[in-house]
């Protein structure tokens, strides 16, 4: 239980039966059918969620009775939701300058105001954050030119060059970052929700250089930025905008440019995600005519947590089609995961994950007997893995991360399907 909720809930248990025992607000008697009724009133809306409708109503019965601490106490609640923490603080206020405000009452309208001075001072501190990151790593790679497993094409007498089928090596990855967060001071008002907006931005290189397969090296230097709202304990959503420029051995890949939003609902124990990506693939070498494709997918994903936190079980599934210059590289289909996280010892977590993937070219395959071939796949992938933070010693806030990952790809174009193997372990950390 949040500490916020743990002051609001002390609040409403000890502060307003309190008033109500000492009779700080007015009889029952002496209030009019229309008060008494627009106060409940306000105090269901903000029970669920509607805090500015509750705030208009509470505000409307105070006009009408203003020494009626009762419904002030219940408006500074309803302001504090709806974050503007000055008035909340107000309102607490005039209860606390009353004289005959009792003991007990006045201990826990300290309580609360002590709490929105914390949360007002979140809110306007640190308006701009930065965090750097970085992080070393090894690898091996069973397949580093994802090359098929066969090496004779079925029904034909073609026979692949040796050099296609899978090769393994080992690599060193290197990884850094920085990431800058604005939060804005302004609390924004949608619809009865009470958000703040946030803008993030970050910039990153990524490098896998292997140890003998150099042509396979992978370079890949990201920017992305966009904008973010929070409502806190219901939802937070963003947008990001991301270019990618990707390097392979000595030559220029392609630049991917993406945007991606994502909207997710927190729910009681639980998150539902909803995110999608827009991502145009613009590849700059001539063997990849007819690559350049636009890429669309859309997808939702459940998180539950369990055993007060210990334990978080994750799946989902998305929905992606691709159209490309050449229409034997443009594909459509769907994928799911599943995937489960423990702690699994103090600073220690260890995760499993599964995923699955149909995909269906939409033109034909050069290879193929008798006549060309549209190809179909699917694709298997398992993961297991283990994070430990480093608490003590020089390496104190580093994290030492590693998994396990085994992919299995089919097709009926058998020189696309494969088998791999990456095993990694990486030490990072961010500052």
């Amino acid at each position: 239980m949040s500490r916020n909720k743990t002051v609001r809930q002390a609040f409403t248990r000890l502060a307003i039966p309190a008033l109500l025992a000492v009779g700080l607000s007015p009889a029952v008697a002496q209030e009019t059918v229309d008060v008494e009724k627009l106060f409940k009133e306000g105090i269901f809306q903000r029970e669920q969620g509607n805090v500015f409708t509750s705030i208009e109503a509470l505000e409307t019965v105070l006009s009408n009775q203003p020494s009626l601490h009762r419904a002030r106490l219940e408006l500074a609640v309803a302001y504090f939701r709806a974050m503007n923490y000055e008035q909340a603080q107000q309102q607490a206020q005039r209860v606390l300058d009353d004289p005959k405000t009792p003991e007990n009452v006045r201990l826990a309208v300290l309580a609360f105001m002590a709490q929105i001075k914390r949360d007002q001072a979140v809110l306007l501190a640190k308006r701009h954050t930065w965090e750097p990151s970085v992080s070393l790593g090894l690898m091996y790679d069973s397949n580093v030119n994802v090359g098929p497993s066969s090496a004779t094409i079925p029904g034909t007498l073609f026979v692949l060059d040796p050099g296609s089928l899978p090769r393994s090596d080992e690599a060193g990855v290197v990884q850094a970052g920085i990431a800058h967060t604005y939060n804005s001071p302004t609390v924004m008002r949608l619809g009865e929700t009470a958000t703040r907006f946030i803008w993030q931005s970050r910039a990153g290189l990524y490098n896998k250089a292997y140890f003998s397969e150099s042509a396979y090296n992978l370079t890949a230097l990201s920017v992305a930025t966009g904008p973010g709202w929070i409502a806190p304990n219901k939802w937070r959503a963003n947008i990001n905008l991301q270019l990618d420029d990707l390097y392979l051995g000595s030559s220029h890949l392609a630049l991917y440019t993406s945007l991606a939003p994502s909207v997710t609902w927190q729910l009681k124990s639980a998150e539902l995600t909803w995110n999608a990506i827009f991502l145009n693939k613009d590849f700059k070498r001539a063997v990849d005519n007819g690559r350049n494709s636009d890429y669309v997918a859309t997808g939702l994903s459940y998180g539950h947590l369990f055993n007060q936190g210990k334990v978080a079980v994750q799946g989902g599934v998305t929905v992606f089609d691709e159209k490309a210059d050449a229409s034997r590289f443009g594909n459509d289909g769907w994928e799911a995961f599943i995937g489960a996280n423990f702690v699994a010892w103090q600073n220690g977590t260890v995760f499993a994950r599964y995923n699955y993937k149909e995909a269906k070219y939409k033109g034909n395959e050069l290879v193929g007997i008798p006549l060309p071939l549209t190809r179909d796949e699917t694709e298997d992938r398992y993961e297991i893995g283990f994070g430990h933070n480093l608490k003590e010693g020089a390496l104190a806030n580093w994290k030492l991360s590693g998994s396990w990952q085994q992919t299995r790809a089919r097709s009926n174009v058998s020189i696309y399907t494969y088998d791999r193997e990456v095993v990694s372990v990486n030490l990072g950390r961010s500052f």
